[in-house]
């Protein structure tokens, strides 16, 4: 008997099989093949790629079950699980497979889920749990393994750099290698999810990638290992126990997915299922962005801003947020420390008499949105026992608060995140921000009692308990942006982008060079347009009479373009040079928006002897190249665009405005354009029009 279509939403379909009881998911041009029926084992059988080609090596279950001290396969029956159900569904964006298998003897039900959306060869997949009768200890939540064919395997390194080697390629490097058979390699993080490394591989085939990430933001685990004939990989939450009851509890997502070329390709199909899939058709839209935060530290004040508000607005900035310090006990002297009066929630009346509300008025009156800092999750222990602060809310590990003068509310315990609940939107009615900077800059794997959780799950509990607080915000406040910040990029992930509008990438938002390096790492990954960086007026790259502000502005416009300066030091013809290139900015954004990158050369590393080119190409076809020289560099270099329809027409122009001429996506490809040094910046910007 042939498979009946149960479920098709564009080019994604999901049919069953009655007759071998294999379930078929498909999407994007890939496929995949699951046993699921009362008369077999359940097992990941097949992953094709839109090339045709078969990437799962041995066929077998793709998670591991333990439940209360014994890991079992999931769906197998020598292990005890009985088939319960399978069936199909869509939302309208995205379709679903869920199978059901119940394991009596250990008094679990589990449910595997499969998604896809239409255009994107990527699947998510992820287990729910729930007991049937009282309690069921889980143990390392594993979420997805398969053994697959092996090739060169690319991963990228953490937000902070390692203790031993602190150079601008330990933050966010790009690292390929390709593992010996016996050999085997792990990443994790024991806290949030990009500290150590982010959680995203990719395998280069012959004609296609296939590409994995983990959605967590907290700690991880991947264990990796090579065979002669496959290598075998293991996403899960490392040593943790949780208990579920008669709640479901939601094992980490995985996405994994094979495209038909490159990592430049895989990054477009997962930003494709990113937009569809996860963030139900939301668009990620970059906004021009002032930050008082590098400009002013906790000194802000509601004359200056509203000074400030007027000059950024003149310069065509769309968003102004006020960072951090706008709190009552907040310390304006010390400007670099934000945490003395955290968790007051209580806008400071005498440096802002009218509020931060008559803020977010002048704000819309100047045509900008109005954003506002907020660090829900840690308090100055200062406040404790203020607005109802329960010391025993907060987070410790060893009896510990694992720093020195705040906190880490617990959000697992159902009395603490209540508070959080409560003044987190408070402030939001009160305020009515269009957008929230949501910081995090302590973590704690609480051990706690009391909180809901056990030894080993308090950091589980806490995400998962984020999560449920940014969905409430999301469905509470529809059109409200947030940005994820993780005392920079340490909480880099694919949930946050699901519940987040834009990131920012790293605290270290300077030099340009140390900005283009990490956004030729992240970009791997994440789109473009969700990656926020800063021009900033520090020592090294001023904005006053710049030397070269072109080359600060461009390293800048390929991702969201931020600006953190006090622009009321600087003259009328700064701000002059500003306002064109945030015009500037505004004319590419368009591609930027929707773009992928690709890096043409290395990764950038300091070394000035050579050039740093990108990629950005957009959905329509339009192509942006960015080529920075180093001060040693070559007079000249050869730009050759990659990925052009062979018989494509373009139109090549430089930003300057001069015609380069119309050649073929064949030619452009084979032998490129060559590119002079400038005389008066080290950036310059080749625009590729297709001719229709």
């Amino acid at each position: 008997m042939s498979a009946d279509v149960v479920a098709s939403l564009g080019d994604a379909s999901i049919d069953h099989n009655i007759t071998s009881g294999v379930w078929k998911i498909s999407a994007g041009g890939a496929s995949m093949s699951l046993a699921v029926d009362p008369d077999e084992d359940y097992a990941l059988l097949s992953l094709v790629s839109p090339s045709g080609v078969e990437w799962v090596r041995a066929p077998d279950a793709d998670a591991i079950v333990t439940a209360n001290g014994r890991s079992r396969a999931l769906g197998q029956k020598s292990d005890g699980f009985v088939y319960s159900s399978a069936s199909a569904r869509t939302n309208g964006l995205r379709l679903e497979l869920a199978a059901t298998f119940v394991l009596p003897s250990g008094n679990l039900s589990a449910t595997r889920h499969v998604a896809v959306v239409s255009g994107s060869p990527t699947f998510e997949v992820w287990t729910t749990f729930q007991a049937l009768n009282g309690a069921v200890a889980l143990a390392n939540l594993d979420a997805f393994q398969a053994s697959i064919a092996p090739g060169p395997l690319n991963w990228l390194t953490g937000e902070q750099p390692l203790a031993s080697n602190p150079t601008l390629d330990s933050e966010f490097g790009r690292r390929k290698q390709t593992l010996a058979s016996g050999q085997t390699l792990s990443f994790g993080s024991t806290a949030r999810s990009s500290e150590g490394s982010v959680p995203w591989i990719a395998v280069d085939g012959a004609s296609d990638e296939f590409y994995s990430a983990l959605m967590w933001s907290g700690g991880w685990s991947l264990q990796l290992a090579r065979s002669p004939t496959a290598l075998s990989i293991d996403w899960s939450l490392g040593a943790v126990t949780t208990i579920a009851g008669a709640a479901p509890i939601e094992g980490p997502h995985v996405l994994l997915g094979v495209a038909r070329g490159g990592l430049p390709v895989a990054a477009a199909a997962m930003r494709t299922y990113v937009l569809q899939g996860l963030r139900g058709g939301r668009p990620i839209s970059p906004l021009v962005t002032y930050n008082t935060w590098y400009a002013y530290g906790t000194a802000v004040d509601e004359a200056s801003m509203q000074q400030e508000m007027t000059r950024a607005a003149s310069m065509g900035v769309e968003l102004f947020v006020i960072d951090a310090g706008w709190y009552v006990g907040a310390d304006t002297k010390h400007t670099t420390d934000f945490t003395p009066g955290l968790g007051t929630w209580t806008v400071d009346p005498d440096r802002f008499p009218h509020g931060l509300g008559a803020l977010a008025d002048t704000a819309h009156g100047l045509g900008m949105k109005l954003g506002v800092w907020v660090e829900p999750e840690r308090v100055d222990l200062g406040v404790v026992g203020l607005n109802g602060l329960d010391e025993s809310w907060l987070s410790t590990s060893g009896g510990e608060y694992q720093s020195d003068g705040s906190a880490l509310i617990c959000l697992a315990g159902q009395a603490g995140r209540q508070w959080v609940v409560d003044h987190l939107t408070a402030f939001i009615d009160a305020v009515h921000p269009d957008y929230l900077k949501w910081d995090n800059n302590l973590w704690v794997n609480c051990d706690r009692d009391g909180h809901g959780h056990g030894p080993t799950d308090g950091s589980f509990a806490h995400v998962t308990a984020l999560y449920g607080i940014l969905d409430m915000l999301r469905s509470r406040y529809p059109s409200l942006l947030i940005e994820n910040c993780s005392g920079g990029g340490n909480r880099l992930d694919f949930a946050m982008l699901k519940y987040t509008d834009v990131a920012w990438m790293s605290d270290q938002t300077s030099p340009s060079i140390r900005v283009r390096h990490n956004l030729e790492g992240l970009s791997l990954i994440f789109p473009p347009a969700y990656l926020l960086s800063f021009l900033t007026d520090l020592g090294w790259e001023p904005l006053h009479d710049s030397p070269d502000l072109s080359l600060y502005a461009r390293s800048r416009m390929m991702e969201a373009f931020g600006l953190s300066v006090r622009s009321l030091w600087l003259s009328d013809s700064d701000v002059d040079a500003l306002t064109r290139q945030v015009a500037f900015y505004k004319r590419l954004r368009p591609l930027v928006t929707a773009g992928t990158i690709t890096a043409l050369t290395m990764q950038a590393d300091g070394d000035e002897t050579h050039w740093d080119i990108m990629q950005e190409t957009g959905t329509a076809g339009g192509v942006v190249i960015f080529a920075f020289n180093g001060a040693a560099a070559p007079t000249s270099t050869n730009v050759s665009p990659a990925n052009l329809p062979s018989a494509a027409q373009y139109q090549v122009l430089s930003i300057d405005g001069s015609v380069r001429g119309t050649m073929s996506g064949s030619d452009l490809m084979t032998n490129g354009v060559t590119l002079l040094r400038s005389p008066t910046t080290a950036a310059q910007i080749l625009l590729f029009f297709p001719q229709r």
